[in-house]
């Protein structure tokens, strides 16, 4: 079962699950058995529930759609033209190329020599716009395409050692 049939199943579970839950709180209690006053809280709460219920589950779904990863929206990067090799030991990075075009759809492969690290790229005003795990035993692959030119700087995000702080690089994206 690939991620994304995976996600599909576990929103499928979430709609279940919240239809449950709502129908248990609207009739836990029958409006006939309640006092007058109770009987409009429990008007009251089932005419404010189902809608803001709905509301949110349609909400959450919508917001799917926004999500900044590759194969949401139907986009996929495609394969990559351009491959950085990236070897990561403590306490720096190690990258065969320093260059990298813009607009173009740009494969790190990662390896670690010793411990686990963490491949964080950073724009040029300090954001973050990629990040990938690099394991010893293990290459991972992240495609990325850079819009915007600049200088970049890769950081490590998982604490690797006494060094992890000084463990930055940098490369151009022209």
């Amino acid at each position: 079962m690939n991620q994304w049939n995976l996600l599909y199943l576990l929103i499928a579970l979430g709609v279940v699950w919240t239809a449950i839950w709502l129908y248990i709180i609207l009739n836990a209690h029958r409006i006939e058995d309640e006092p007058v006053v109770d009987q409009k809280v429990a008007v009251y709460r089932r005419r404010l529930v189902f809608p803001v219920g709905t509301a949110l589950l349609i909400g959450v779904a919508f917001s799917l759609y926004f999500m900044p990863y590759p194969g949401v929206r139907g986009r996929t990067i495609g394969k990559p033209i351009v491959s950085v090799d990236v070897s990561a030991l403590q306490w720096g990075w190690v990258m065969n190329q320093q260059e990298i075009p813009a607009n173009t759809s740009v494969e790190f492969v990662l390896t670690s020599q010793d411990v686990n690290h963490d491949f964080a790229i950073y724009d040029p005003a300090g954001d973050l716009v990629t990040q990938a795990q690099v394991m010893p035993g293990y290459t991972n692959r992240l495609i990325f395409e850079f819009d915007k030119p600049g200088t970049y700087t890769v950081r490590c995000l998982e604490y690797c050692g006494i060094g992890h702080d000084i463990m930055v690089a940098t490369f151009d994206v022209v």
